[in-house]
C-alpha cells in the first residue's frame, strides 16, 4: 500500500499530465483552426468571375449550352484555363474561350479555380 507522501505525488504527476494535455489541446485547437481558416483574398477574380457566370452561371451550375464548372476538381479547372490562355483547343467553345482565360494572370488561374469551388458550395 502506498504511503501518504507517494500517494501524493502521484496525484500531483497525474495533475500535471492532465493540465499539459489541456494545454496541448488548446494550441491545437487554436491553431489547427486558424491554419485551416484561413480567408482566401479573391477580390482579383470576383469581376472576372462575373463574365464567366454569363455562360457558366452565378455558382457554376452551367446554363443551357454551357458546361457546369461545380463538379469539377481545382486541378482540372487550372488544366483547362492554363490550355485556353495557350490558345490549345480543347472542344467546341476553345475559341472563346481562349479570349476569356487571356485575360486572367498566371496567378490568378488557380484563385479563380479556388473561387469556382468555393462559391459552388454556398448553394445552401
Amino acid at each position: 500500500m502506498p504511503t501518504v507522501k507517494q500517494a501524493r505525488q502521484g496525484l500531483l504527476g497525474s495533475a500535471i499530465v492532465f493540465l499539459s494535455l489541456l494545454v496541448f489541446q488548446g494550441v491545437v485547437l487554436f491553431y489547427g483552426a486558424t491554419l485551416y481558416a484561413e480567408e482566401v483574398d479573391f477580390s482579383s477574380v470576383k469581376a472576372k468571375w462575373n463574365t464567366c457566370a454569363a455562360c457558366h452561371g452565378t455558382k457554376a451550375e452551367g446554363k443551357p449550352g454551357f458546361p457546369s464548372l461545380n463538379w469539377m476538381e481545382e486541378d482540372y479547372i487550372v488544366e483547362a484555363l492554363t490550355d485556353y490562355k495557350q490558345m490549345i483547343n480543347r472542344g467546341d467553345m476553345s475559341g472563346i474561350m481562349f479570349g476569356q482565360a487571356a485575360t486572367l494572370t498566371d496567378d490568378e488561374i488557380p484563385l479563380i479555380a479556388k473561387y469556382i469551388k468555393e462559391i459552388s458550395k454556398d448553394d445552401d
